[in-house]
């Protein structure tokens, strides 16, 4: 495999993610206070509005585990990129919330074929190309498209409504799309040798099944900041107008901070790596809660950053490993549970905060989750042990 052949194959699953999950998901947190100021929509309908886009990640996520067709697989994937582009753009030709509602779930489903079966079909790639089966380079376009939409919010927010900055944003990912089409490999040459029994093997594992929950608690860590973050900035006065400048530094953190984690990883150990990632996730939330100050959201949204992808990237590049026959199904089911945090966690936090009149019930709440979370992962572990010593035995 030649060198510049590796790069673009690269450079077009980042581009890809950027496009369906950058762009496709993230447009919309710099856009909230945007269409709040311009529409005086309630922070119950933003929080059902981020509701929705992540149940239509939820379905895209439960279907991707029904599907085991390698061409099948390929075609949703550009379909998701064509999607992504379309449901932006859409956006700002209506006021209607119904077709909002409808926009933001099908804007979830291509996000799900961005992240699922991109990172799967990567996967795929990597090990029939005896390239590292990691996936730190992928998930660094989702700190890519973070930043993307905070620069892009910044400048796009005077000079035009917030209608035109939806199709603005949706412009973008045409202009992206056209890279990430035209460098994406046959990934259909990508299938590998059947066993027949990889697909019963994760249906018994109680690893994959503790792992799910873990993973929920990191999925409610994740979308309440990644949801409120900036209108949580720009409610604070010392912040006000700089919400887009703190969206920006969550990104600039996530971009690089997925092959940093690979590194430490293999250095420490993927479950000590994990342990950290939720760690410092929570901590970013405790700051949020005990100190309002500019310096301190800025560096909540540094380790926000960093955490927050560190475990996405590594959660998912583990169970790739283990399953590699079909390396999208138990991804999907990793992010079946972490799509039910993100469809249930910004409706509960935004009625909190439409009810106390802010959002610090919300994020006690979250850390909580969190705490949680540490707790079934050490579970996971040790269930993925025991699992191992079986497997060892009875071979």
């Amino acid at each position: 495999m030649k060198p510049i052949e590796t790069i673009k194959v690269l450079a077009a699953s980042v581009i890809a993610v950027v496009v369906m999950v950058g762009i496709a998901r993230f447009s919309y947190t710099p856009m909230i206070p945007e269409m709040v100021d311009a529409l005086g929509l309630s922070k119950s309908v933003v929080g059902m509005l981020a509701t929705v886009n992540y149940a239509g990640y939820l379905t895209g996520a439960l279907l991707i585990t029904r599907i085991s067709d390698l061409g099948l697989k390929v075609k949703l994937y550009q379909l998701g990129l064509v999607v992504a582009v379309v449901s932006t753009v859409l956006m700002g030709y209506t006021t209607d919330i119904w077709l909002w509602f409808v926009l933001r779930f099908v804007s979830g489903l291509s996000t799900s074929a961005g992240m699922l079966l991109g990172a799967g079909l990567l996967m795929s790639w990597l090990i029939k190309n005896n390239q590292k089966s990691e996936l730190g380079v992928f998930f660094s376009g989702i700190g890519l498209g973070i930043v993307l939409t905070a620069v892009l919010a910044e400048l796009i927010k005077d000079p035009f409504a917030w209608d035109q900055q939806w199709v603005i944003y949706g412009l973008v990912a045409l202009v992206l799309l056209v890279p990430a089409w035209l460098w994406m490999p046959d990934y259909r040459a990508c299938a590998l040798p059947r066993t027949g029994n990889a697909a019963a093997r994760e249906e018994r594992s109680r690893f994959i099944i503790i792992l799910q929950l873990a993973y929920f608690c990191a999925g409610v860590g994740y979308v309440v900041t990644a949801t409120f973050l900036v209108a949580i900035a720009e409610s604070m006065p010392e912040l006000s107008g700089h919400g887009w400048l703190i969206w920006l530094i969550a990104g600039l953190s996530a971009t690089p901070a997925c092959w940093l984690w690979d590194v430490f990883s293999r250095r420490w150990g993927q479950w000590t790596a994990l342990y950290l990632a939720y760690t410092l996730n929570a901590v970013s939330i405790l700051m949020l809660i005990l100190n309002t100050s500019m310096a301190s959201v800025m560096l909540s949204a540094v380790i926000y950053g960093a955490s927050f992808i560190g475990i996405v990237s590594m959660m998912l590049a583990m169970v790739g490993r283990v399953f590699p026959e079909n390396p999208s199904r138990p991804m999907s089911r990793l992010t079946f549970s972490y799509g039910i945090a993100q469809m249930l966690a910004p409706a509960v936090v935004g009625y909190l905060a439409d009810v106390e009149g802010n959002y610090s019930h919300g994020l006690w709440l979250t850390l909580l989750v969190m705490a949680l979370g540490v707790v079934m992962l050490h579970l996971a572990r040790q269930a993925k042990d025991r699992e191992t010593a079986a497997l060892s035995q009875t071979g």
